[in-house]
């Protein structure tokens, strides 16, 4: 496709090409989401296509000088708008809008309608009172616009945030913008901007925002209002996988509303993966237990139109909670978790779905080395080695010398799935402390705030490690009230 600038504008040109002609809103923001047809919340680019199922594959950046690493290039300033240093998301630069009402834009001529994309980027302000916004306008060949699309950031660091539209009938051109209204006088900051064709669901890689549903999942499948409220929770918080908890009475009872909750989540472009585990099933008398709720889901897929299937096994089962024997023969129970895997995986094989499992961020210890199949190896390593990804539950909200423990803790497991083609998926906890085991464990303390800060560093500081498969949140928790549904926006931090 094409891209071309438009001739400069006035400020107040641009702002009515921006808004159309009945100009800004009473509350001073661009209008949201009014015209918009089909929102959906995603994320990311995918380099891995081993599913089987309707992967996300999103095309080139559509945008010209997304990072404003080569200042204002490309882009036509509208006013008060600049590129510098500081704050940056990523790269030497980002775009600022200074005091009062600015903003730049481009347009992408060439754009069919009826085609989905894919638009985000990280914004902040300098003070919460302010509004910034990216947007994409649908336009027709006299950029006449059509329909609107925004993201909108109010935090005073930067956040991650992305939605999904399908451009109307008529759409030719697309008019992606960077935009602040006068509110109250404080700076805007955009960095990291992208504009991607997509087509498919969530695969797994550096920009997964994944999110455990356990409780949930029955009133989500039996309940409009609730399920509603889930895909309007994931759209809010850019979540674009959703572990969701499974059991037989889901898979048979309530086979037909699964069916049409998956194949809504994969509307909006969300991966679902079914979820299950109990730490006995690890153990080899209890092995045909877990193989059998996997072949339960591999039924249930077998009866399911294409965009009904679940798109992966998510087993959560943690060994170590046996404790007797864990305490008295680690090195036989980590053999028997290794062999159930095998098991499990040779009849994942040919099903289309990835299969997954989670492990706590300790396994990577030198006492947790064992000798399987004749290879003598990091039981984590073992584990990486034979699951198609890894959900890392990173569980610690200490901050230390400039950074996240949860940071510091990831490093070799992903450095290690590097090295053998896999993906870590790095996992925060919000549960209450109670439940989590220790207020050191969980972010219910912190808050949002705090619990934002910790996934942006996460993302910023393995973006460049192919064995980074994204973040993710344990768990809605929306049923009683003790997660990250109902996780106050700010606490007390740890700095």
């Amino acid at each position: 496709m094409k891209k071309f600038m438009y001739a400069p504008l006035s400020l107040g040109m641009a702002f009515s090409l921006l808004f159309g002609l009945s100009g800004l809103p009473s509350n001073g923001h661009a209008a949201g989401n009014d015209l918009l047809l089909n929102p959906e919340i995603i994320s990311g680019s995918t380099d891995r296509t081993d599913s089987g199922s309707a992967v996300l594959n999103l095309g080139d950046n559509l945008i010209t000088n997304p990072g404003f690493e080569d200042n204002l290039a490309s882009w036509t300033n509208w006013g008060n708008t600049a590129a510098v240093t500081s704050p940056s998301f990523a790269g030497a630069k980002s775009a600022r809008i200074a005091s009062g009402e600015g903003g730049a834009g481009q347009i992408i001529s060439g754009i069919p309608s009826g085609k989905t994309y894919v638009l985000s980027g990280h914004g902040s302000v300098s003070a919460s009172t302010d509004t910034a916004i990216v947007g994409v306008d649908c336009l027709d060949a006299n950029n006449n616009v059509l329909a609107k699309n925004t993201l909108r950031f109010n935090q005073t660091l930067y956040e991650f945030k992305s939605t999904a539209f399908t451009t109307v009938p008529g759409t030719a051109k697309l008019q992606v913008y960077i935009y602040k209204n006068a509110d109250s006088g404080a700076n805007a900051f955009l960095d990291d901007l992208s504009l991607k064709a997509r087509s498919g669901v969530q695969a797994i890689n550096k920009d997964v925002k994944a999110m455990w549903v356990w409780q949930e999942t029955t009133s989500a499948l039996q309940d409009s209002a609730e399920r509603s409220t889930l895909f309007q929770f994931a759209q809010d918080k850019g979540v674009n996988v959703l572990l969701l908890y499974i059991n037989k009475t889901h898979l048979t009872t309530n086979n037909t509303q699964l069916k049409q909750f998956i194949s809504q989540a994969h509307a909006q472009g969300i991966r679902v993966e079914a979820v299950s585990g109990e730490k006995e099933w690890g153990l080899t008398d209890n092995h045909s237990i877990g193989l059998e709720r996997i072949t339960d889901v591999i039924t249930f897929n077998g009866s399911a139109a294409s965009s009904e299937k679940f798109d992966g096994v998510h087993q959560d089962i943690e060994v170590y909670l046996n404790k007797e024997k864990w305490e008295s023969n680690k090195t036989d129970v980590m053999k028997q978790a290794l062999a159930y895997i095998d098991k499990a995986t040779a009849l994942m094989s040919g099903t289309g779905m990835t299969y997954a499992q989670d492990i706590p961020r300790w396994y990577d210890g030198p006492e947790y080395t064992v000798t399987y199949n004749g290879v003598d190896k990091g039981f984590y390593k073992h584990l990486i080695d034979r699951l198609d990804w890894v959900g890392l539950m990173d569980y610690t909200d200490r901050y230390s010398d400039g950074q996240w423990q949860a940071v510091r803790d990831a490093q070799s497991e992903i450095d290690y799935a590097a090295q053998v083609g896999k993906k870590i998926t790095v996992g925060l906890e919000t549960i209450d402390p109670v439940t989590a085991g220790g207020d050191s464990i969980t972010f219910y303390e912190e808050g949002l705030d705090d619990l934002d800060r910790a996934l942006a560093a996460i993302k910023a500081h393995y973006d460049g490690n192919a064995g980074f498969g994204g973040v993710a949140v344990h768990s809605y928790g929306k049923q009683k009230g003790n997660a990250y549904y109902s996780l106050p926006v700010k606490a007390d931090n740890h700095y």
